[in-house]
C-alpha cells in the first residue's frame, strides 16, 4: 500500500489526501487502491455538468467536486460517494492541505462560483435527490464524516421537459427532506422547482440528512455524518448482498437456535438498526410459524419487565408489528426503544427455542487416542448446546458436561480421572489439567515402553545363541578329567579340581596341561577332537574369530 502512494507528489491533491488520510481518521474506511483507482482512471471518464471534466492528479475546485458527487448519486454509484466526500473532507483543513500547489490552494480558499443556466442536454436531469447513502458491506465499517460539511452548491434549475420524460427533485431549503424513501418504493412526482433567485440549498451530505420537526421515517442503518445543524443520523439500506450474507450467518433458527441467537446479537451490537431492519431480517431468516413464536414470547417478556419497571412499554408496545415511527436522532426516545426491543426480541428467540434434546449424540463422541483434551472439551461442549437445552455454564449442564468428559476420554485419562474424589462434581478446569498431565506423559512412557522392549529381544537373542553353539560342538568321548564328570569338554569345566601332578610343561605345580601359561593363542586343539567350528549366529553378530 505504500508503494501506490509514493508513486502521486505530495503538492497534488491526491497525493496531499493519500498522506493524510490517517490524519482525517479515514485510514479505516477507505481503500487506498480503490482512490488512486477511482482518481486516476475512473473519474477522468466521466462527462460532468458544464462541461467540466476531474483531473487524474485530483482538485479542489469547488464546481467539479459538487459535480462529480451529483453525478455519482444521480447514477446509483453509491460506493464512489465516500470517496467523493474525503476531497471535501480534506478541502475544509486548511493546515492539511496547505503543503499543496498555490493553484490548488487558491482553488480551496476561492467562493464557489455561479453556474449558468443548464443546456437543454441537462435540462432532462433532476437535482440532487434526497436519497440515503449507499448500501456497504457488513465487513466493512461506515465512512466517517467529514469534519465541516462542504461547501454549499447552487443546482442546476429544472427546464420543462417532454411529456414523456420524468424528473425528481426536490424543494430546497432547511425544511427538505422530510422521509428517507427506500429504493423498492416508487418515488412521488417532484414538486415544483425552485426560481434561480431561491437561496442556496444545504451541502451534497446535509441535504438528504436535515429533516422537519416530525419524525422521519427512518427505515435504513444509522450512520452519523455532519449536517448543516450539528451531527444528524442518516440511514444505509441492506443490500441484496448484505442480506444473503445475514441469512448465511444466522442460519436456520429450527436447526441451530444458539447460533442463529448468537449471530443476531452481534449484528444489533455491531450496527445501529432500526425497526425496519429488525423486520426485514426476520422476515428474511424465520419462518411465519417461528416469527409468530418468537413475537409472542417476546412480548410476553416484555409484559414480565414491565412489572418490575412501570416505565417500560407492554406487549405490543415493546415489541411492535408495524412501523412504530421512532426517532433516532439525539435527544429523541427511538433508539431506547429500539435497544429495549432487541433485547425482548433476544428473550423471546431463547425462550422459542424448541430443541430436540438427544443424548445419544453426546455418548457416540469419543476421544480418539492421540486427540487433544482441548480439542476432545469442545467438541463435547458443542454437542451439549446443540442436542440439549443445558447451559454448560450452569450448575447442572457442567456437572453432565464433566459425566462424559471423564466417561469417553481415552483408556489412560479415563483410568486417571476415576480416580478423582468428587467425581463429576469436580470442576471441568481440573479435569482438563490432569488430562494435560497424563496426555503429555505419554512420550515418556513410550519411551520406557521402547527401551523394555529393546531388553526383552536382546535376552532372546542371547537365549537363542546359546543352544545353537553347544549344539554346533562335538559330544565329549568321555568324563572330564578335571572333575570326573560327564557331558562337558574339560576346557569348559565348572567345577575343575586342582591337579595332583606338577604341568608337564612348565614343570609348575596348580595350572593344568591344558591351561598352562606357557600355551600361547594358537595351542593345539584338545585331545581327541577337532577345531571347534564358529556359530553361525556368532558371525551373524561378528562375534567369530576373524
Amino acid at each position: 500500500m505504500g508503494t501506490s502512494q509514493s508513486k502521486f507528489d505530495s503538492k497534488t491533491p491526491l497525493g496531499c489526501l493519500l498522506a493524510n488520510l490517517r490524519t482525517l481518521e479515514l485510514d479505516q474506511d477507505l481503500r487506498r487502491r480503490r482512490l488512486i483507482h477511482y482518481c486516476t482512471v475512473a473519474w477522468p471518464q466521466y462527462r460532468l455538468n458544464n462541461q467540466s471534466q476531474w483531473p487524474p492528479e485530483g482538485t479542489f475546485d469547488y464546481q467539479i467536486l459538487t459535480d462529480l458527487d451529483n453525478l455519482c448519486r444521480r447514477q446509483g454509484k453509491w460506493s464512489e460517494v465516500p470517496y467523493v466526500q474525503a476531497s471535501w473532507t480534506l478541502r475544509s483543513r486548511p493546515e492539511l492541505y496547505s503543503s499543496c500547489s498555490t493553484s490548488q490552494v487558491l482553488l480551496a480558499c476561492s467562493p464557489p462560483r455561479t453556474l449558468p443556466h443548464s443546456t437543454s442536454r441537462d435540462s432532462n436531469l433532476a437535482p440532487l435527490s434526497p436519497l440515503s447513502e449507499p448500501p456497504e458491506d457488513l465487513s466493512r465499517p461506515p465512512v466517517r464524516a467529514p469534519h465541516l460539511s462542504p461547501p454549499p452548491y447552487q443546482p442546476a434549475p429544472q427546464q420543462s421537459v417532454s411529456p414523456t420524460s420524468s424528473s425528481i427533485s426536490e424543494t430546497p431549503g432547511p425544511g427538505a427532506a422530510s422521509s428517507i424513501p427506500s429504493p423498492t418504493v416508487p418515488l412521488l412526482p417532484a414538486p415544483e422547482p425552485q426560481p434561480p433567485s431561491s437561496p442556496l440549498p444545504s451541502p451534497p451530505i446535509s441535504a438528504g440528512t436535515r429533516s422537519k420537526n416530525s419524525s422521519p421515517d427512518l427505515v435504513f442503518p444509522l450512520r452519523e455524518v455532519a449536517g448543516a445543524e450539528g451531527v444528524v443520523r442518516v440511514h444505509v439500506p441492506f443490500s441484496l448482498q448484505d442480506l444473503s450474507q445475514i441469512e448465511k450467518r444466522l442460519g436456520s433458527f429450527s436447526a441451530n437456535p444458539n447460533n442463529y441467537i448468537k449471530e443476531f446479537q452481534y449484528l444489533a451490537q455491531a450496527y445501529e438498526l432500526t425497526w425496519h431492519d429488525l423486520h426485514v431480517i426476520r422476515t428474511t431468516t424465520l419462518t411465519s410459524e417461528e416469527r409468530g413464536r418468537i413475537q409472542a414470547a417476546a412480548r410476553e417478556h416484555a409484559d414480565q419487565v414491565h412489572l418490575t419497571d412501570a416505565t417500560m412499554p407492554v406487549g405490543a408496545q415493546a415489541v411492535p408489528a408495524t412501523e412504530p415511527g421512532w426517532s433516532y436522532q439525539d435527544g429523541q426516545d427511538g433508539r431506547r426503544h429500539r435497544d429495549h426491543t432487541v433485547r425482548c426480541l433476544i428473550a423471546g428467540l431463547r425462550a422459542a427455542s424448541n430443541k430436540a434434546v438427544n443424548y445419544d449424540k453426546i455418548r457416540d463422541i469419543i476421544q480418539a487416542p492421540d486427540e487433544h483434551p482441548a480439542t476432545f472439551l469442545n467438541r463435547l461442549t458443542e454437542a451439549l448446546i446443540q442436542y440439549t437445552r443445558l447451559d454448560p455454564a450452569c450448575p447442572a449442564g457442567a456437572t453432565v458436561l464433566a459425566t462424559h468428559f471423564i466417561s469417553q476420554s481415552a483408556p489412560d485419562i479415563r483410568k486417571k480421572l476415576k480416580k478423582v474424589e468428587e467425581g463429576p462434581q469436580t470442576p471441568i478446569s481440573d479435569l482438563v489439567r490432569m488430562a494435560f498431565k497424563v496426555f503429555n506423559s505419554r512420550e515418556e512412557a513410550a519411551e520406557l515402553k521402547q527401551q523394555a522392549r529393546l531388553q526383552q529381544k536382546v535376552q532372546l537373542q542371547t537365549q537363542a545363541l546359546e543352544p545353537a553353539e553347544r549344539g554346533n560342538q562335538p559330544h565329549p568321548p568321555g568324563a572330564c578329567f578335571k572333575c570326573g564328570a560327564e557331558g562337558h569338554w574339560a576346557r569348559r569345566c565348572p567345577n575343575p579340581r586342582a591337579p595332583t601332578r606338577p604341568c608337564p610343561l612348565c614343570r609348575l605345580m596348580g595350572p593344568w596341561k591344558s591351561d598352562c601359561p606357557s600355551l600361547g593363542e594358537s595351542s593345539a586343539p584338545q585331545r581327541g577332537g577337532r577345531p571347534e567350528p564358529v556359530s553361525p549366529a556368532f558371525q551373524l553378530l561378528g562375534l567369530g574369530d576373524g
